[in-house]
């Protein structure tokens, strides 16, 4: 086998893998690329099983170290795209084991590769990435320039996939701000960009999001519907955060419709694929729900042990301000390298 029918093999084989979820098959394909000597394939395989872990299998500690093992190939190769590549997989797996400093520290990497690459998805996912740092911290309208930035450059890039991405991002973020005409002109074109590029978990995302004007609107129909759509198709397709959002709102939905069994099972689920989630943001709300539920049937053991729940996740999020004011040291030096960035990238774009 030459490297370029490796090359076109191991397409093949991703594509087996995500179908029949099996992520071994990487396994075949990293010990053929030894065999073969070629350690960009070995890279190429990593990644792939890597993807695959995090996104699929959900296991982002066991995901960086294949990103980890495919960089330390692609610096060896001096391959700055694929090293860019690697390093904001990274960064994702830091964030959601809830290495949010870590995770930004790898991003900037990221950044400063994606420059000696010339690689401009690797500098919207960069972008894309301290956006989702920012946001951690409450730095929300910090978050929203970078993910509107990072949404601009992925405009100008044939890549249906990091655009979808780039506006999910972005309509989450404009949810928490309450500006609703911004996310209905987001989610348009998300509903025309899946009709380029069908994927059903972002079919997902995109129904509970344009439920969720919908509820805050008091258009209960139209939510009812929009959410059991995500709700079937988070079920089927979808990431743990996913499924837990789907249930999460889908029970707030039957608290509004005053079907409390409904609700109840609904806030119930989110809490137990909340479980699995690293730094789970969802459990204090669901609480908070299932706790006048629980109040309103009669259930007072189990509304107090809702509110004592609630109150636990509230306690850890006041301990965890302490951390957040770390936002002022990584702020000041994140503004200076994204402004040589920003010059460097113009230079790149409009030289020659």
């Amino acid at each position: 086998m030459t490297q370029d029918e490796f090359v076109r093999w191991l397409a093949g084989q991703q594509a087996l893998m995500l179908r029949e979820k099996q992520p071994s098959l990487m396994d075949a394909a990293i010990r053929q690329a030894q065999l073969l000597n070629f350690a960009y394939g070995q890279a190429l395989a990593l990644l792939y099983r890597g993807e695959y872990l995090i996104d699929l299998g959900e296991q982002p500690a066991a995901a960086f170290r294949d990103f980890r093992e495919a960089g330390l190939i692609a610096r060896q190769l001096r391959n700055w795209g694929l090293l860019a590549q690697t390093l904001h997989w990274q960064a994702q797996s830091q964030l959601l084991q809830g290495e949010y400093m870590r995770a930004l520290d790898v991003w900037l990497q990221a950044l400063q590769t994606a420059i000696e690459a010339e690689d401009h998805r690797a500098f919207i996912r960069g972008y894309s990435g301290i956006a989702q740092v920012c946001l951690v911290y409450g730095q929300l309208d910090i978050s929203l320039e970078y993910q509107r930035r990072a949404l601009l450059l992925a405009e100008q890039v044939d890549d249906l996939s990091l655009l979808a991405d780039c506006l999910l991002a972005l309509i989450a973020t404009c949810y928490r701000r309450s500006l609703y005409e911004e996310m209905r002109g987001l989610l348009a074109r998300l509903h025309d960009n899946l009709r380029l590029r069908p994927h059903l978990e972002t079919q997902a995302e995109y129904h509970i999001y344009t439920g969720l004007i919908h509820l805050d609107h008091d258009e209960l129909g139209a939510a009812d519907e929009h959410l059991q759509l995500a709700r079937v198709l988070a079920q089927q397709h979808g990431g743990l955060w996913c499924r837990a959002y789907a249930a999460l709102i889908l029970g707030k939905l039957y608290v509004r419709q005053q079907r409390l069994l409904p609700a109840r099972q609904s806030l119930e689920l989110c809490l137990q694929l909340g479980e699995q989630i690293r730094g789970f943001a969802m459990g204090q709300e669901a609480h908070q729900l299932l706790e006048g539920l629980c109040a309103e049937q009669g259930d007072y053991a189990g509304a107090l042990r809702h509110l004592e729940a609630a109150h636990a996740q509230q306690l850890s999020l006041f301990q965890k301000q302490a951390e957040r004011k770390l936002t002022r040291t990584f702020l000041k030096p994140l503004t200076n390298i994204e402004l040589g960035l920003r010059l460097e990238l113009s230079r790149q774009r409009y030289a020659g």
